[in-house]
């Protein structure tokens, strides 16, 4: 492997920004210093920011039943063209819940992705609730939950599976919205079609009452609780309720529901349906505040994507498009033009979102910072450089809600486990990424 010397940029370490050189040398950083250094390949950073390459530990990359939508490939060379370095891989449709579910989805990583992956395990359910001891041996240690449809826990189970994330020191991750509120909406609009429909049906008190149910079970058990895809700001008042009253939870936001409300979805129709839906700048706001000040603790993608044609049958009946959307490419640009340049957040804030934060909560061992002994996942961003974005060549659907937008924050250079991997924003990966074991904190 070449060594690889980063110069001339400013480089993030230890909560600063330091005019440094980073020398790379078999995988990891080797010495970040203000003296010259050599190596097989020269980076030329001047005039630039030195950050870690950003993680999402929420993506649908790899479901086998939709690779027609998205792969470890496509959906890692994406990822890549927008700074991201690692990411966990959740099920989307296919259970990953025993040793033959997990070691497909592992080997199909190992043989396609070209940067560092984990998976979570999940849908734990009715059917495998009892599994968590069992999984955890096997070196899964996150879990996905639903409070609702389509794959809804019981709560008598949700329950027992947080005492079982204390005892084996795993961590349950909750799509939180409360069923009965969700019910109700669905029959009461059924017969709209409307594209606001859809939004109106998942109101932001059904995912508060979830997260607050959650928070309940959490501390009776002692589990740990992680609250995916935030929402709303009763949802992160809910978080902070929880955190108050000591229960060991956190959070997680995605770039959509701090840019988009219930308004763009009357003019992007279907591409903007997921789930939980789209709120208001109310909501927008307050989970930059919570971003901001530590309150939601990470930003994901909820990456998974449909086609065009699944997207296209919405605008005659929203409830039959495909909810969701790609993001892997665009997550760290979003927040950088979106929250860092318009003083939403701050640059130590952005880098402990993206990369610190869900490093130290999913215990992936030897990422996040830029610091010596850790893995050499690091981005070289050009903060003036502006790009109009298009999806169209960038994902396997060929589309993004994100199209057109011009976006700073897109790494000029990438390298990922120790190898470049984007060179004056050209790919050029070659080697593929490792399967990395998770140890929740």
């Amino acid at each position: 492997m070449n060594s690889i010397a980063i110069k001339g940029g400013k480089v993030y370490a230890d909560g600063f920004l330091i005019e440094a050189n980073v020398l790379v040398e078999d995988g990891k950083i080797k010495t970040i210093t203000k003296e010259d250094i050599k190596a097989d390949i020269t980076l030329n950073a001047e005039g630039r920011l030195v950050l870690p390459g950003a993680i999402d530990v929420h993506a649908h990359i790899n479901d086998p039943m939709y690779l027609y939508r998205e792969d470890f490939e496509s959906a890692s060379k994406a990822a890549i063209m927008g700074g991201m370095t690692t990411f966990i891989e959740m099920p989307l449709v296919k259970d990953i819940d025993d040793e033959s579910s997990f070691r497909e989805r592992k080997e199909m990583g190992e043989k396609a992705s070209y940067i560092d992956f984990g998976i979570h395990a999940g849908f734990m359910r009715e059917k495998n609730y009892k599994k968590i001891e069992e999984l955890s041996n096997l070196g899964l240690t996150t879990f996905k939950v639903f409070t609702c449809r389509p794959f809804r826990a019981l709560d008598e189970h949700i329950i027992r599976m947080l005492e079982a994330s204390r005892k084996t020191g795993s961590m349950l991750l909750f799509h939180a919205e409360d069923e009965a509120i969700l019910d109700y909406f669905f029959e009461k609009y059924a017969e709209r079609k409307d594209q606001l429909c859809v939004h109106d049906a998942r109101p932001p008190e059904a995912e508060a009452l979830a997260v607050d149910k959650v928070a309940t079970y959490a501390k009776l058990t002692g589990g740990k609780a992680h609250i995916v895809h935030l929402s709303s700001r009763l949802g992160v008042e809910a978080i902070l309720r929880a955190k108050k009253s000591g229960v060991d939870i956190t959070s997680e936001t995605c770039p959509h529901y701090l840019i988009f409300t219930k308004k763009d979805a009357e003019r992007l129709g279907p591409y903007l349906k997921m789930a939980p839906s789209l709120k208001g700048e109310k909501d927008n706001l307050a989970l930059w505040e919570a971003l901001e000040k530590g309150y939601v603790e990470m930003v994901t993608t909820d990456h998974a994507p449909g086609t065009k044609e699944e997207k296209n049958i919405g605008y005659s009946d929203p409830w039959k498009a495909w909810g969701g959307i790609p993001g892997v490419a665009t997550m760290f640009p979003i927040l950088f033009t979106f929250g860092y340049l318009k003083g939403f957040i701050s640059l130590s804030s952005l880098v402990k979102v993206v990369s610190t934060n869900p490093a130290k909560r999913f215990g992936i061992k030897g990422k996040g910072v830029i610091a010596v002994g850790y893995d050499a996942d690091i981005i070289v961003v050009d903060p003036q450089k502006e790009i109009k974005f298009d999806g169209s060549n960038v994902y396997k659907v060929g589309w993004s809600p994100y199209d057109g937008m011009n976006l700073k924050g897109f790494p000029e250079h990438v390298v990922a486990g120790g190898e470049i991997a984007l060179q004056d924003y050209q790919f050029v990966k070659k080697n593929r990424g490792r399967f990395i074991y998770q140890k929740p904190a």
